[in-house]
């Protein structure tokens, strides 16, 4: 299953596909000679460095709620702000 990058417009490899392409490469199944495989290995290492560091990559919709979280606590934050010193500074300024 891969998705598209919205960035670069490459296709993302899965974790799975990672780890096979990683495979059959390092067994010397795959001709590294081609640009466009030398390219994809790179890109399956990359995967499985990213994977092993961060985690399993998360998908968009994890992507999404953590951004909605993030904003609406964000929103909180500065209507709590608001709430302490809006009043203070109404009472100073009369």
């Amino acid at each position: 299953m891969r998705r598209r990058d919205r960035t670069t417009g490459d296709t993302a490899l899965t974790v799975d596909e990672a780890t096979a392409i990683a495979e059959h490469a390092e067994h010397g199944r795959l001709d590294t000679e081609d640009p466009e495989v030398r390219r994809l290995v790179g890109e399956a290492n990359r995967v499985l460095v990213r994977a092993g560091v961060w985690g399993v990559a998360e998908s968009p919709r994890q992507r999404r709620r953590r951004r909605v979280l993030a904003i609406g606590a964000s929103v909180l934050v500065v209507s709590w702000l608001a709430g302490l010193f809006l009043p203070l500074l109404i009472k100073l300024t009369e």
